[in-house]
């Protein structure tokens, strides 16, 4: 079971993506997310353009055991304990993947005008917490970005 990617040309280098939909029960949540595919973070986690986008209200959520950090500084951390994120396999089927999804949001009053900006065009990640379940195959000189499942269905 194969689920591809893209590379997104308007990051320089081009970045890998993949699509998905978000989903929580408890948030009545059904929404489709581009995640920026990054071995560097340790969960997948959304950031603030998307935090707003899905009309989430970080404070309604539990607070993470700690904040994580990045480029970007440290964020205040929550956690969407019931999240699903489905994915459209090369066979045009639907793959789930559980998770506790981390929920990061800056604070704005610690940060200028022109920081906010930047903040507010950061990709939220999909982290080593799903990555890990799958073969990463990323392969710009092919145009190959995807996610492999290594056991049967």
């Amino acid at each position: 079971m194969r689920i591809t990617g893209f590379f997104d040309e308007r990051f320089e280098p081009p970045a890998p993506f993949i699509r998905t939909v978000l989903k929580s029960k408890n948030l009545g949540l059904s929404h489709r997310l581009h995640l920026h595919i990054d071995t560097g973070a340790s969960v997948t986690i959304i950031f603030d353009k998307d935090i707003e986008l899905l009309g989430i209200n970080p404070e309604k959520l539990k607070k993470a055991e700690r904040n994580v950090g990045g480029i970007g500084g440290m964020v205040n951390t929550y956690v969407i304990e019931d999240a699903t994120l489905l994915f459209r396999t090369e066979d045009r089927k639907i793959h789930e993947e559980k998770l506790r999804l981390f929920v990061g949001k800056h604070d704005p009053t610690k940060l200028s005008p022109s920081e906010i900006e930047i903040i507010m065009r950061m990709p939220s990640l999909l982290g080593r917490d799903i990555i890990h379940r799958f073969k990463l195959v990323c392969d710009k000189s092919e145009d190959e970005i995807y996610l492999e499942s290594t056991t049967p269905p």
